[in-house]
């Protein structure tokens, strides 16, 4: 608690404020960008492949460890992708998209779709769902959707989405990511 002026009365009066520690600096925060990574890895994560695009020369999909869901009724899910993707233009609003829950036999298709753009469809196996989007039948589970709201947080950008379906595809085991390396359960 500190004195300061009353501002209000006019009088110069003194009121008793609280006033509340100082938040780290952007210099200290960035410093610990190391140590935070590493923190953040102690977090078990899914993996995912996002992919839209409803016509062959427009097809995109990124591998995705940031995903969550959101909402039950609406049934809604979020992701995030990094302000530097070049393809975050493609996730517009209402555009349709679909998340893939990947299986522990898809390590290699998580490892394409992180890697090279121009080498991301080449001989993959894919079908083309309900909504018109690519998808990967190998996977776990399926959900189709569309692009509700984007907001832009920090260095990344948040994809609200609305589920228009849901399909179960597998029982496989699924694939983790942990401590910054694939796992499973």
């Amino acid at each position: 608690m500190v004195d300061a002026p009353d501002s209000k009365s006019g009088e110069g009066n003194l009121v008793r404020v609280r006033v509340s520690p100082a938040l780290p600096t952007k210099n200290k925060i960035m410093k610990n960008i190391k140590n935070l990574t590493a923190v953040f890895s102690l977090f078990s994560t899914g993996i995912t492949i996002v992919t839209n695009g409803t016509n062959r020369k427009q097809f995109f999909g990124c591998t995705v460890n940031s995903f969550s869901s959101l909402s039950l009724v609406p049934p809604k899910f979020l992701f995030c992708l990094g302000n530097e993707n070049l393809n975050l233009k493609s996730f517009k609003f209402n555009s349709p998209l679909n998340v893939n829950f990947l299986a522990k036999s898809q390590l290699n298709l998580s490892n394409k779709f992180a890697g090279s753009l121009e080498k991301r469809w080449v001989n993959t196996k894919y079908k083309i769902a309900n909504n018109k989007v690519p998808f990967f039948p190998e996977s776990l589970g399926l959900l189709e959707a569309k692009v509700e709201k984007k907001v832009i947080s920090g260095d990344h950008t948040i994809i609200i989405c609305l589920i228009t379906n849901c399909i179960k595809l597998n029982t496989k085991k699924p694939l983790i990511y942990y401590k910054s390396k694939y796992h499973t359960v």
